[in-house]
């Protein structure tokens, strides 16, 4: 049996365009599956400065429960000599989000890494519109204020 071969040509534009042609796969949400948009979590802290007290103090005693509920999650702990504490999250789509932990007691930090867990990964940004569709209405957005006949309460009871 023959095998084909690629022209010269044509390996050489496949070579060149490797990165074209081989993309990896993003993951999506979609029928089949839910894919977590929160990737993995650093927890960063100072093992000598009294910033660190209590993000010490919620490893010891929170974070491995935290890593069992989570399993889709890579929870890492790095020590950060003479820094503040800090926990960075980092998403799917490639964005990072990092919240400074330096006043937080150890009750408020699950706070602030359910936070950073449950955020989509996407930049914040302002609606400047209230309704977003492919068709927008000619009249507007209805309010009740439009109705131009006002009605009272006796005119409601004796109808």
């Amino acid at each position: 049996m023959a095998t084909y071969r690629l022209p010269k040509v044509l390996n050489e534009v496949i070579r060149s365009h490797r990165d074209q042609f081989l993309r990896p796969v993003q993951p999506k949400n979609g029928v089949g599956a839910f894919v977590f948009p929160c990737r993995k979590l650093v927890f960063n802290y100072c093992e000598r400065s009294g910033s660190s007290k209590s993000m010490m103090e919620y490893l010891q005693k929170e974070a491995t429960r935290f890593a069992s509920e989570n399993p889709q999650i890579e929870v890492i702990v790095q020590p950060r000599p003479s820094k503040h504490p800090i926990v960075r999250a980092f998403y799917t789509n490639g964005e990072q989000k990092t919240k400074c932990v330096r006043r937080c007691s150890a009750g408020e930090i699950p706070e602030v890494v359910k936070s950073l867990r449950d955020h989509s990964g996407h930049r914040l940004h302002r609606w400047n519109r209230y309704v977003i569709s492919d068709t927008p209405s000619v009249r507007g957005i209805y309010s009740p204020f439009h109705d131009k006949a006002v009605y009272s309460i006796s005119d409601l009871k004796t109808k």
